[in-house]
C-alpha cells in the first residue's frame, strides 16, 4: 500500500447573509494500491463532505507521500503557485488576504463567535474583542 494526500477546493456559503463566503483548501490522506484507487476514495469523500452550504469545486491535486525514515516530520501535501512578484507581495496576496483586518474596513458586519477566555472573534475578519459579543447577536 502507498500513502497519498489530496488537496481539494471547497466553497462555504451560509444562511446568515452577514457571514462572508469562504473558500477552503482541504487536505486529506489515504492509503491505496494505486493513484487511481486513491483518487476514487478522495472524490467520494469530497462529495460526502460537500453538504449544508459546502460545495466541492471539482478542483483537486493528488500527491504520493514519501516518508523519510530519518526525518521527524512528513510532508503530506503542498500547493505550488507560479508568481513573479516579490516575496512580500506573495505573502500579502496569498497569505494575509485570507481575512481582512476588520469588517469595518470592508463595509461588512461583524459576526461574532466565542473564541474562549472571555473573548469574541469575528467569522469574517481578524478582529477579536473582549466580552461575549456573540450573545448580543
Amino acid at each position: 500500500m502507498k500513502k497519498y494526500s489530496c488537496i481539494g477546493v471547497f466553497k462555504h456559503t451560509y444562511d446568515n447573509p452577514d457571514i462572508v463566503t469562504k473558500y477552503e483548501e482541504r487536505v486529506v490522506v489515504t492509503e491505496a494500491e494505486t493513484a487511481e484507487e486513491a483518487e476514487k476514495l478522495f472524490l467520494t469523500e469530497f462529495r460526502e463532505y460537500a453538504v449544508d452550504g459546502i460545495e466541492f469545486l471539482n478542483e483537486y491535486e493528488i500527491n504520493e507521500i514519501f516518508e523519510e525514515k530519518d526525518s521527524p516530520v512528513t510532508e503530506v501535501a503542498c500547493s505550488m503557485k507560479t508568481y513573479t512578484g516579490t516575496p512580500e507581495q506573495y505573502i500579502s496576496r496569498f497569505w494575509y488576504d485570507q481575512k481582512p483586518v476588520s469588517c469595518d474596513d470592508m463595509g461588512w458586519n461583524h459576526v461574532w463567535h466565542n473564541r474562549g477566555g472571555g473573548f469574541s472573534a469575528c467569522y469574517n475578519c481578524q478582529e477579536e474583542r473582549e466580552g461575549e459579543l456573540w450573545k448580543n447577536a
